[in-house]
């Protein structure tokens, strides 16, 4: 029996280390869904779906001949052979028992394998639910070192989701919080490391474990069955199949890099996979769709990084790249998850570095609104504010959220800078229309402590 402190520590691990979490509406069906959305809005996006997507089953899903899956925020797959089982992904730690007990109510032979995607909770945390005796355990290489800093960074990553998730962490003090996350944390030691390719066979069929990196980290795997044709594919494509990856997380993690990205696409897309299975929401079928949609991804990335390299070299800063890069008609995917401009300063910071070379100051420990009080006090707050409100009604609200800022530094409880905050944030939301989750509720967040330093 679990202690008191994993019982209320483990729902943690369970929503607010979703590390990989996406969005994306579920098709809660059977079998296989259609691949081929149309449009950037083919996939309407909601994070919470993850909560509910499979609840209703009593059982593991077959999707293939031999093939089961186990739905949840994040699935668990098994491939079943006469000599024995290999499992993809086990999900989250809260939901790995069950599972397991769903899949093995379909077959209950011995698991001799057991591939982990990537180390984020929903697709790892329930691994010793999955490890039997003899079991080996197979991880990408970069996997440890992945595990081990997102591990060290529990009390400061559990602060960010706590903004992001609020309603699914605890209200307990930042170091009780993290203390308490760490002490419970699902800590793997892998059997076998794979920095490229690896082959094995159990029972007649032939799997071959890929790295890809890319879109959720440089420690990715997936698994494909060459005969069959199916991808196992992890959050290699992020949580919705198409979409633009999420290449740069405000949540925070290390930076993924494009072009290792795009050549992961490359090769997927080589493969001509029939059906592809993510680790969040049903699989997606139909060999020409996934290749179009595959062979989309790929060259919106590319787009992307090229642009911006060409505009680095053009001597454009970065906020320019950030407003001018679009992608074009044909390439359009949905920005759920990741979003252009995020992308655009993912790529300039990691090729060129935080130091943009266009002030001075940022060499230096002293941020400009050490000075927002003095610009507060000799501008005034209120002519700060009622100009902050001209910019948010020229639908300019970037430029109000600066203006409010210097206002609020040197008189926190204005009460005319507050409400320009606060319209300034609420056309931003309106701008983004609700696509993309962690924008939408980082937006919603500011304007509710905003609504409550008003007194409203």
């Amino acid at each position: 029996m679990r202690s008191s402190l994993a019982r209320i520590c483990l729902p943690l691990v369970g929503a607010a280390l979703l590390f990989a979490c996406g969005e994306a509406a579920p098709r809660n069906t059977e079998g296989p869904a259609a691949g081929g959305g149309d449009s950037a809005d083919a996939n309407a996006s909601h994070t919470h779906d993850l909560r509910s997507f499979g609840r209703d089953l009593d059982h593991a899903v077959e999707i293939a001949p031999n093939v089961y899956q186990a739905r949840g925020t994040g699935n668990a797959h098994v491939i079943a052979t006469p000599a024995g089982r290999v499992v993809f992904d086990t999900g989250l730690p809260t939901e790995a028992d069950e599972h397991r007990e769903k899949l093995d109510a379909l077959d209950a032979g011995p698991i001799t394998h057991l591939i982990l995607s990537h180390a984020h909770q929903d697709h790892y945390g329930g691994f010793e639910s999955f490890r039997d005796e003899g079991t080996e355990v197979i991880a990408h290489s970069e996997f440890p070192e992945t595990q081990r800093y997102l591990y060290e960074l529990v009390p400061a990553l559990m602060r960010r989701n706590k903004f992001f998730y609020p309603t699914d962490v605890p209200d307990l003090p930042d170091g009780i919080l993290g203390a308490a996350v760490k002490a419970i944390y699902p800590v793997v030691e892998p059997d076998r490391l794979v920095a490229d390719r690896y082959e094995f066979e159990v029972g007649g069929t032939r799997f071959v474990v890929l790295a890809t990196p890319g879109a959720e980290g440089a420690d990715a795997l997936s698994l494909w069955l060459p005969k069959e044709k199916i991808l196992f594919a992890g959050d290699t494509f992020g949580p919705i199949f198409p979409m633009f990856p999420n290449l740069t997380t405000i949540r925070g993690e290390k930076f993924r890099f494009a072009v290792p990205y795009i050549e992961t696409l490359e090769m997927l897309i080589a493969l001509e996979p029939e059906l592809v299975v993510p680790s969040h929401f049903a699989p997606i079928a139909g060999k020409e769709e996934i290749k179009a949609d595959l062979v989309r991804m790929r060259d919106a990335v590319r787009y992307v990084h090229d642009a911006t390299v060409e505009g680095m070299n053009d001597g454009k800063d970065v906020y320019t790249l950030m407003s001018e890069i679009k992608l074009p008609p044909g390439l359009e995917l949905s920005q759920a998850h990741g979003t252009v401009p995020w992308t655009v300063r993912g790529i300039y910071e990691a090729y060129a570095t935080w130091f943009h070379f266009d002030d001075t100051t940022q060499l230096y420990a002293v941020p400009a609104r050490e000075v927002w009080a003095d610009v507060s006090e000799l501008a005034g707050a209120q002519a700060l504010a009622a100009r902050a409100a001209e910019y948010t009604a020229a639908a300019e609200p970037e430029k109000a959220l600066h203006l409010a800022a210097m206002a609020l530094g040197g008189a926190p409880d204005n009460h005319a800078a507050l409400q320009a905050r606060i319209e300034a944030l609420e056309f931003l939301l309106e701008r983004s229309g609700h696509v993309n989750h962690h924008e939408q509720t980082f937006l919603e967040r500011k304007i509710e402590q905003t609504r409550e330093s008003l007194g409203d």
